[in-house]
């Protein structure tokens, strides 16, 4: 199965894995990291690198993290020489998305199916509220799900 690791500012990898597991229960293979505005650069590295073997069974890690640059894509460097697929921006859905298809899939599949989620999920409630309500939330929902197979 693959592990998962969120890398964020804060305490925001702390309340996402909270969050997931308030809605599904308790996930395997899921660790988060904090960053704080004294860490070190070096320590930060120390401690995704502990992290990302806390996870890892031998299928890989994906790397979720808040931002695209600053002191969370330290996890970039991780990319090149092992099995870790880094995505950015995470979100609940995006954890979701991980829950259900984690297993059986490769790291580069898993990658694209949680960035596809991720985005499908931000959207202006207007424009979907403000029309036909049923019709175009439900052809969403639908959408979303063939996409996802």
């Amino acid at each position: 199965m693959v592990g998962i690791l969120i890398v964020s500012h804060g305490k925001l990898s702390e309340a996402l894995i909270a969050s997931v597991e308030f809605l599904i229960g308790n996930l395997q293979r899921i660790r988060g990291v904090s960053i704080w505005p004294k860490d070190k650069e070096e320590e930060v590295r120390d401690r995704i690198r502990k992290e990302i073997e806390q996870v890892d069974d031998g299928d890989g890690v994906v790397i979720l993290t808040d931002t695209l640059g600053g002191t969370t894509n330290l996890s970039l460097s991780f990319w090149a020489g092992e099995k870790v697929e880094v995505v950015t921006g995470v979100n609940l859905p995006m954890l979701l998305t991980l829950s259900s298809y984690r297993k059986g899939r490769s790291l580069r599949e898993i990658g694209r199916l949680v960035k596809k989620s991720g985005r499908r999920s931000i959207i202006l409630a207007k424009e979907v509220l403000g029309r036909k309500k049923s019709e175009r939330l439900m052809k969403r929902v639908e959408q979303s799900a063939k996409d996802e197979e």
